[in-house]
């Protein structure tokens, strides 16, 4: 049964009264709270006057990096194509706007990339912009009317990547920007990668950073206070030492080691460090030791290049073998500076390799007495010149093949190649050096041109010298020919030449066998038109060397000759001698023609007949009649003489 709630007695209340923490628990908590206070106060203090310039220079680092490595990615020869060329859509522009893009991507917060070059007015123009927008984009070869303070002070002088130092403004809105230049070969500037970063999204950055340092430090306020600093007080005298020798190396400093601690952990890293520095001191030195060797490996290749070049040049322009070969003695010991060049030729019986010019003064005096190295005998030439392969010997007294030149003393190192003109070996080009080692394998390359040049130009020396040879022999031919011919022609003649006078004109020395023998009071060899000491000029009749007179022109002392007049006498004079030329040419084969005719004419009679003692008659009278003469018989061998004479020409 249940008793109405009306009638249950009634409950007591008690109440609790409020207990107050005591003073000391009070001012314990107020102590803390101003200590979490000004913990946040100091939190707010630092971020926003220390982590926040710390951050700032970060973000400004990282993009500085960041944009390095983007123009690192751009193809440097697509872009100085498109700066060379006009403004307008292009292959090459899509190409390298594909790669703006893509290096634009790569970048985190990235708005903008483009590329930028300074014009001859020293204005800045749009080379290519990734923007996908097209109201968005700047267009090639359009002005950037506001850029920013750094690019429009450093543009044309930029040598690394670089960042503005605060936000700027501009018609777009509000970055921070980087830039880094892109650089052809021989680093010329062909233009400047931008890379915008807009403002909004770095402050959010900073403030997300912020925002996580201070919660982070909140709740590690406590361990910080308690733990970090006995803690970070340890690590840092170490980490000081090691942040100081990595500031000392990036300074250059890579002799540097810092000290080992005894702390095992702090102790490998310092080793570490050490290693690496040693290392990296390594590097450096073989990098710096090959660029070296091939900085200089390029400028030997060069000057041996310049100076074939010259030699070749003068080698082919001399014709004269004895010339020639000085020529390029002296020339190859002064362009490669050469202790001696010399250069052999090999002998008609191909034996000997015979010295035939050098550039030095020991090497001259071999060519005096005629020096000369058995093909194939001992010496690095008489190895070249048997085989046809080149040879050095980079210490001569290390050279089994080299024998000692007394003539030359100084020789430490010694190279020969072989002169070979299609497959044959013509001689030698032997050079030698004051130095050990003077010689490389890459320069038998080199010099192997030069001797080939040579060779070419000793070939045709050789031609030439033939032909000029065989021109002079068909010209002794010629004149002694003609000398016969004239001297006959005169006798024929029978007279010595005319005389002209106002009055008279008269010919000279007439009757049969007459032949000049000289002209009265001149010298036998005229060669240039002379005057006399009577006002008389004397002109040379000449034809292809031949003298064959003199003309004599005289007229009163008190009428000089001038210039006009001789040039005019003397090309009389010429035209003189080639008529004659020509009129003894003529009479020769008018007389070759009758004696032709003459010929033909007996030989007709003699086939009239086959009766062997009318043709004897016929011959006899025709040939005594022809040739005018007191007596002609013809006699035959007997029996025996016939055959001992066919048998003596079978015999033979």
């Amino acid at each position: 049964m249940s008793v109405k709630q009306d009638f249950a007695p009634p409950t007591r209340v008690v109440t609790v009264p409020k207990v107050r923490p005591r003073l000391r628990t009070r001012v314990t908590i107020a102590l803390v709270a101003l200590n979490l206070l000004t913990l946040l106060a100091f939190i707010i203090v630092v971020s926003l006057f220390v982590l926040r310039p710390y951050l700032r220079q970060q973000i400004r680092s990282r993009h500085q990096d960041a944009v390095a490595l983007a123009a690192l990615s751009l193809d440097t020869d697509a872009v100085a194509q498109l700066v060379a060329a006009e403004p307008g859509p292009s292959a090459t522009l899509d190409s390298v706007i594909a790669q703006l893009r893509v290096a634009r991507d790569r970048i985190s917060g990235a708005r903008f990339a483009y590329l930028m070059r300074q014009g001859a007015d020293g204005k800045i123009y749009f080379v290519a912009d990734a923007e996908e927008v097209p109201e968005d984009a700047s267009p090639p070869g359009s002005v950037y009317d506001d850029p920013g303070p750094l690019l429009a002070q450093s543009i044309g002088a930029l040598a690394s990547a670089a960042v503005e130092e605060d936000f700027y403004e501009d018609q777009w809105g509000v970055w921070l920007s980087g830039y880094a230049p892109l650089r052809a070969a021989d680093g010329t500037l062909v233009a400047v990668l931008g890379v915008d970063l807009e403002a909004t999204d770095v402050r959010r950055q900073e403030l997300a950073f912020v925002q996580v340092g201070a919660i982070a430090m909140l709740v590690a306020a406590p361990l910080t206070v308690f733990v970090g600093l006995a803690l970070g007080r340890r690590l840092t005298a170490h980490l000081g030492t090691l942040v100081s020798a990595v500031e000392r190396v990036r300074a250059g400093d890579l002799n540097y080691e810092t000290p080992i601690p005894e702390e095992e952990e702090a102790a490998q890293l310092a080793t570490a460090f050490n290693e690496m520095t040693r290392r990296l001191r390594e590097t450096v030195s073989g990098l710096e030791e090959r660029v070296t060797a091939r900085t200089s490996d390029l400028e030997r290749q060069a000057a041996y290049l310049r100076a074939t070049g010259e030699v070749s040049r003068v080698a082919a322009s001399i014709l004269d073998l004895d010339d020639l070969l000085t020529q390029v003695a002296t020339l190859i010991s002064d362009q490669f500076g050469f202790y001696h060049a010399g250069v052999f030729l090999l002998d008609d019986t191909r034996e000997w390799a015979v010295l035939r010019a050098a550039s030095s003064a020991g090497g001259q005096r071999m060519v005096a007495r005629g020096h000369r190295l058995g093909v194939g005998a001992q010496g690095i030439v008489g190895y070249v010149t048997q085989t046809g392969r080149p040879r050095i010997a980079l210490d001569v007294g290390d050279d089994m093949v080299w024998f000692d030149n007394p003539d030359l003393p100084e020789t430490h190192s010694e190279m020969a190649l072989p002169l070979i003109v299609g497959e044959q070996v013509i001689g030698a080009l032997d050079v030698q050096s004051q130095e050990t080692d003077a010689f490389k394998n890459e320069d038998i390359n080199t010099l192997r041109i030069l001797a080939d040049q040579i060779s070419i130009a000793i070939a045709n020396a050789l031609v030439f010298s033939q032909r000029q040879q065989a021109v002079q022999e068909l010209q002794r031919a010629h004149i002694t020919d003609a000398r016969r011919s004239w001297t006959g022609f005169m006798a024929q003649l029978g007279l010595r030449g005319y005389r002209y006078t106002p009055r008279t004109l008269e010919a000279l020395g007439h009757g049969a066998g007459a032949v000049p023998s000289g002209i009265e009071g001149v010298e036998s060899e005229l060669t240039h038109p002379r005057v006399a000491e009577d006002n008389t000029l004397l002109l040379p009749l000449t034809f292809s060397g031949l003298e064959l007179g003199v003309l004599q022109i005289r007229r009163p002392a008190t009428r000089p000759w001038v210039e006009e007049e001789i040039t005019f006498a003397s090309r009389t004079a010429q035209e003189l001698a080639q008529a004659l030329e020509s009129a003894r040419l003529y009479q020769d084969s008018q007389r070759q023609a009758a004696r032709e005719q003459l010929t033909g004419e007996i030989t007709a009679r003699m086939r009239e007949t086959l009766d062997v003692e009318t043709m004897l008659r016929t011959v006899l009278r025709e040939v005594g009649d022809v040739l005018g003469l007191a007596e002609a018989e013809v006699r035959f061998s007997s029996t025996s003489e016939i055959t001992a004479s066919t048998g003596e020409e079978v015999a033979a």
